[in-house]
């Protein structure tokens, strides 16, 4: 990347691409993580950033799907480290405790629920709701029509109803 280019591309939307990982990830090792490997991908694909419409979006498309992806496989890591565990873990249910953790629950719910959803959903729900991405925006970004972007955030929507409430 040349340094021009990151002045042009980068430099102003650094602080909203930093963010909106973090919103992700949660995790500040994560979100570097993240974060340099979204800045691998820009680089890599550079000429097709230049020559989108509205190259900021696809930029922070790249910041999403790399937190995303981290996600993903950090989830993964996990489920193998607890199947290769033959502890059991029993929750706590004691209203305290329900109480003081029902918003990172909750939280950790929607975001596995995400990650179960299919790619494009996945992507146009994250730009909608953690970016605050208008559809128009989001079908920039992802390529395709805005009817089609709120048909993919309908979709996914109505799943992760379905998936949260089978989590709970």
């Amino acid at each position: 990347m040349i340094q021009s280019d990151y002045e042009r591309l980068i430099e102003p939307i650094e602080d909203r691409m930093i963010g909106s990982i973090w919103r992700i990830v949660r995790d500040p090792d994560d979100a570097d993580d993240a974060f340099q490997e979204a800045l691998a991908k820009i680089w890599k694909s550079l000429p097709k950033i230049l020559r989108h419409p509205n190259p900021q979006a696809l930029i922070l498309r790249i910041c999403l799907n790399a937190a995303y992806d981290l996600i993903r496989k950090r989830t993964r890591l996990r489920q193998r480290e607890e199947e290769d565990s033959i502890v059991e873990d029993f929750p706590d249910n004691s209203a305290s405790a329900f109480e003081r953790l029902l918003g990172q629950e909750r939280e950790r719910q929607i975001m596995k629920a995400i990650g179960f959803l299919p790619r494009r959903q996945a992507q146009a729900v994250l730009m909608r709701f953690v970016e605050d991405l208008s559809y128009g925006d989001i079908a920039q970004a992802l390529g395709c029509a805005e009817t089609t972007v709120r048909s993919h955030i309908a979709k996914a929507r109505k799943q992760l109803a379905l998936t949260i409430e089978n989590l709970s």
